[in-house]
């Protein structure tokens, strides 16, 4: 499920972190810089992800790492994108090393 999600999100525009933003932002109708399970199930629904209504608990909660009940940009964002890989971190380290 969480791959289809994923799938289905990048297809939606630029794979960067600006479009991922606009997309939460979208899918964000409250304006409160979170996703409640309601905004989560009716961007689902407006994304037509394909997720059957019972399995968007299960997505939702995989989504939300803190179990707090609602989606932070940061948990969305590594949601869909997942952990950086050891040659990106390496040029992170780098660059951070250098601009320290």
């Amino acid at each position: 499920m969480m791959g289809l999600f994923r799938d289905k999100i990048k297809s939606r525009g630029p794979r960067g972190i600006i479009g991922l933003k606009r997309i939460f932002d979208r899918m964000d109708d409250d304006g409160s810089g979170m996703l409640s399970m309601g905004e989560f199930e009716k961007a689902c629904r407006d994304f037509k992800i394909g997720i059957t209504p019972e399995f968007m608990p299960v997505v939702f909660d995989a989504f939300d790492v803190n179990h707090d009940g609602t989606l932070s940009t940061n948990e969305f964002m590594f949601g869909i994108c997942g952990q950086i890989s050891p040659s990106r971190q390496q040029i992170v380290m780098e660059a951070f090393n250098f601009l320290d």
